[in-house]
């Protein structure tokens, strides 16, 4: 290779690996003043490959931020149940006791940018075990993908609202930074199926923060 080549190569080299840093910080979001804060929501639907539908009446929680994009929070589901031959089944955490109908849940979440401009959020779960009229078992695990529906980039509110989507038991969106995410459910048999889940939720805190979305 000549001098004049390999100087060429190098320059590529160097272009590509400083442009590097640049597009994974474009793919997250910011959010100004974080401060813990409620979770509230209508509950909504997990939903699994071949396997009933659970529907929950509630969503309530608490969260905390550890960034200005990341941090925990832990839900319950209340009021879920799930329909098996024709009868309704209550549906609670195989750990929760004294709430026949109460899913408990938590995780971490990742403030993302889903396409350009558009806020959302990835949320990572701890294994969760669902028994519905203490016969059916199932255990989900794994990451899922919301879409931040207010505010807009830059407009200050101390609301976050969150929307979950899914066409029957694929979520809607899946994919950040060219990786996939799922969120799995393993039936009783031990057969991991996809799942998905759907509802919203509204997080509120105290101050008003701002997302940054640039």
């Amino acid at each position: 290779m000549s001098k004049k080549m390999m100087l060429l190569a190098l320059a590529v080299v160097s272009a590509a690996f400083f442009a590097l840093p640049a597009m994974a910080s474009a793919a997250e979001l910011h959010y100004t003043e974080p401060e813990e804060f409620n979770i509230s929501g209508s509950g909504g639907e997990l939903r699994a490959e071949g396997e009933p539908t659970i529907t929950c009446e509630g969503t309530g929680g608490t969260g905390k931020w550890e960034s200005t994009t990341t941090g925990e929070s832990t839900l319950d589901f209340t009021g879920c149940h799930t329909t098996v031959f024709g009868f309704t089944a209550k549906c609670k955490s195989e750990t929760e006791k004294g709430a026949d109908n109460t899913i408990a849940s938590s995780g971490t979440f990742h403030l993302i940018t889903i396409s350009e401009k558009v806020p959302g959020i990835l949320l990572t779960t701890k294994e969760t075990v669902i028994v519905c009229a203490g016969i059916s078992k199932i255990t989900t695990t794994g990451s899922v993908i919301g879409t931040i529906t207010s505010p807009e980039c830059g407009t200050p509110n101390n609301q976050i609202s969150l929307s979950f989507t899914a066409s029957s038991a694929i979520q809607t969106h899946r994919t950040y930074t060219g990786k996939t995410y799922e969120l799995l459910s393993r039936t009783g048999s031990g057969e991991e199926k996809k799942s998905a889940l759907v509802g919203n939720a509204t997080n509120k805190q105290t101050k008003a923060g701002t997302l940054d979305c640039t």
